[in-house]
């Protein structure tokens, strides 16, 4: 007596990243307060406006170091964002999955390039360069005017994947991330696009506070 065929399972389950749809959304608004004291808080809105995640970074703290939560309660931690140096010219950071362990990519700023002008590289687990965070615009004349609106590029293999758009508000500081060019997959964790994002978004505050 014949028997139906078992239901094929797949041989290797989704990553937890490409399973998260939290950094898979084609577009989304970062928002902060225009004036913060000892925190600087971003929120992060997904496509139909609900609240995807949530940033916290301490503005006196000597190592750069913050977190990406799932809520403002903070009740799940997704991220870390760690330099490996207190002070340094070239500052790297790593990005760690907290769930896992796991280190999803780092990037690293270009020294002296980097004051004048965001310019960050993008590395894989592995240590690989595989893209650039690069600041567009008049980015000199918005070291002495931040009221000027910025605006970052992400590229991967040379093409650019998402961008990040400052938009102009009076009293909340507004980014738009458009990531629909981005195709996700094994060599391309979508948490470090979006991290990145939010690494180019958290570079502006500090800015305005040193």
């Amino acid at each position: 007596m014949s028997t139906a065929p078992e239901p094929s399972v797949p041989a290797v389950a989704p990553s937890t990243a490409l399973a998260d749809v939290r950094f898979r959304q084609a577009k989304y608004v970062i928002k902060r307060p225009w004036i913060s004291f000892f925190n600087r808080t971003f929120r992060v809105y997904g496509e139909d406006g609900a609240l995807v995640l949530f940033v916290q970074h301490p503005i006196f703290k000597l190592r750069g170091e913050w977190q990406i939560f799932a809520d403002e309660a903070k009740s799940e931690s997704l991220v870390r964002v760690k330099a490996q140096q207190v002070i340094a010219l070239n500052f790297m950071y790593d990005l760690t999955d907290l769930r896992t362990g796991d280190i999803i990519g780092s990037v690293r700023t270009k020294g002296l390039r980097s004051i004048v002008r965001d310019t960050i590289e993008i590395l894989n687990p592995a240590g690989e360069v595989i893209g650039h965070l690069i600041e567009k615009g008049a980015s000199i004349l918005r070291r002495f005017f931040p009221w000027l609106t910025s605006k970052h590029d992400i590229e991967v293999g040379g093409e650019i994947v998402a961008t990040v758009r400052q938009k102009f508000r009076f009293f909340i500081k507004e980014f738009h991330v458009d990531q629909t060019q981005v195709v996700f997959g094994d060599d391309l964790d979508p948490r470090l696009i979006l991290t990145c994002a939010l690494l180019a978004v958290v570079n502006e505050s500090q800015r305005e506070s040193s």
